[in-house]
């Protein structure tokens, strides 16, 4: 099993000790491949109900830096040279599936085929409306943006005429992506819904847990699920089972023992989402659990 971790692009570590050298760091002792995360816009209140608390509020505070993530990704491939990129996870539908396309065709080019597209439904309307879509048609949209850019990766879209987009014939996308036949879009989210989302249209699947052995574990019949489920939809090709797991409040012995865990579970990877505060401690626990699971 592989191992990965998140990058500092929600606090102001992105900035010292810096974007770039938690990556190259991070690649150097044995990170797989670095993630981001994203919001475009927070607000101060928040009505929404955040899903990964118990109370539904949400944990960080608000008023600390949020790096866009394609930029941080084309800066992290700047810079890195045999690290997977990723988003963990990208609310795919609060931006135009054509324009995403785009960043994403583009950043894959540039980092010599290195990128994973993890793309999510979101849960913050306030976010969402601010940005011109509809909160509640979320999950169809995002369906439909993958469709498209799947399509947009082809290089030619002869028409796309569907619920929420619609492109003109004859659509031209160039750069295709390195990866053929573009790359994989892994879906986010451990609910039911989330599940049949990943075995129906996904090429993997990006849930999130806390850093517990016992919480990592139990996704081991949910990863068997998602394969019969995948034989219904008739779905056939590669499939990438991938955990992220919050660290924020873990030792550094329960960061390996739930990367064991994961491989355990049956996870092709698991990606360590440490605080970056000590970056010595970050980079500590991750060579740690890359030996653990070697």
């Amino acid at each position: 099993m592989k191992i990965g971790i998140s990058l500092p692009t929600a606090s102001r570590e992105a900035f010292s000790p810096g974007l770039a050298s938690a990556a190259q760091h991070a690649e150097e002792e044995g990170a797989a491949s670095l993630w981001v995360n994203d919001h475009l816009a927070m607000v101060a209140v928040a009505r929404s109900s955040y899903p990964y608390s118990a109370d539904g509020h949400i944990t960080w505070d608000v008023s600390e830096p949020q790096l866009e993530a394609f930029a941080s990704l084309a800066h992290v491939a700047a810079v890195t040279t045999t690290a997977r990129l990723g988003t963990a996870v990208l609310v795919l539908p609060q931006r135009h599936p054509v324009e995403v396309a785009k960043a994403v065709a583009t950043i894959d080019v540039l980092s010599g085929g290195r990128l994973t597209l993890g793309v999510g439904a979101g849960w913050l309307a306030e976010e969402m409306h601010a940005l011109g879509y509809s909160f509640e048609q979320r999950t169809s949209r995002m369906e439909e943006c993958i469709r498209l850019l799947r399509a947009c990766w082809t290089g030619r879209v002869d028409g796309f005429d569907g619920q929420h987009f619609t492109t003109p014939p004859g659509l031209v996308m160039e750069p295709r992506p390195l990866q053929e036949p573009g790359p994989p879009v892994l879906v986010g989210g451990a609910s039911a819904a989330a599940r049949r989302r990943a075995a129906r249209v996904g090429d993997g699947w990006l849930p999130v847990t806390d850093a517990d052995a016992s919480s990592v574990t139990a996704f081991q019949p949910r990863l068997a699920e998602i394969t019969e489920l995948r034989k219904t939809y008739s779905r056939s090709g590669p499939f990438t089972s991938i955990l992220k797991i919050n660290c924020s409040r873990a030792s550094d012995a329960e960061v390996v023992a739930a990367a064991v865990a994961a491989r355990q579970a049956g996870f092709d990877e698991a990606v360590l989402d440490l605080p970056w505060s000590v970056p010595e401690r970050a980079l500590r626990c991750l060579r740690h659990a890359v030996k653990a699971v070697s």
